[in-house]
């Protein structure tokens, strides 16, 4: 959970760098490793333009995971756009000794990814738009900030926009988690 890959978009050389792209899903049994992109720029792009099968340059997995996924008990997972990606690996691994609820923000419907794939390894998922087009209106911190005055987790686990970890981030500090 937390690394990813470097993936070559290009046969002529332009663009010159590799992409990197987070893993979403391990296949052990099949020998396989999923990776789900939105096309921003050039690069993707080109990698959304490639047909089923055909061979890629990958170099990967790369970067140290850097979550920690230790022993807790109740754990919650926010993600935020193509934030969440890399967080279905990490949920699968943490659900299976840990209570796992999944907060996964987007800007509107057309956004949401991957809801029946996280609620198959979550406890409980909680899926927001920034413009109430799906499930619930607002940020998906401002659930897990209400959950939470119910029943904190152990810890968080975040990935996505800068504004939103620093949000939880700041949050998990007043609330000691």
């Amino acid at each position: 959970a937390g690394q990813f890959l470097e993936i070559k978009v290009s046969k002529t050389g332009t663009p010159f760098l590799r992409r990197p792209i987070s893993i979403y899903n391990i296949c052990k049994e099949e020998g396989l490793v999923e990776f789900i992109f939105q096309v921003k720029g050039e690069g993707t792009k080109l990698l959304a333009e490639e047909n089923v099968g055909t061979e890629l340059d990958i170099m990967g997995p790369l970067g140290k995971g850097s979550f920690d996924i230790g022993n807790y008990k109740k754990v919650a997972i926010i993600g935020g756009g193509i934030g969440t990606y890399p967080l279905h690996e990490l949920a699968k691994q943490l659900n299976e000794k840990s209570e796992v609820t999944v907060y996964m923000g987007f800007r509107n419907k057309d956004l949401v990814t991957l809801e029946k794939e996280f609620e198959a390894v979550s406890r409980r998922l909680v899926i927001t738009t920034d413009d109430g087009s799906y499930k619930e209106k607002g940020f998906a911190i401002n659930f897990l900030k209400e959950d939470c005055k119910i029943e904190k987790p152990d810890m968080i686990f975040a990935c996505g926009p800068l504004p939103m970890l620093k949000a939880v981030r700041q949050f998990a500090l007043e609330e000691n988690i």
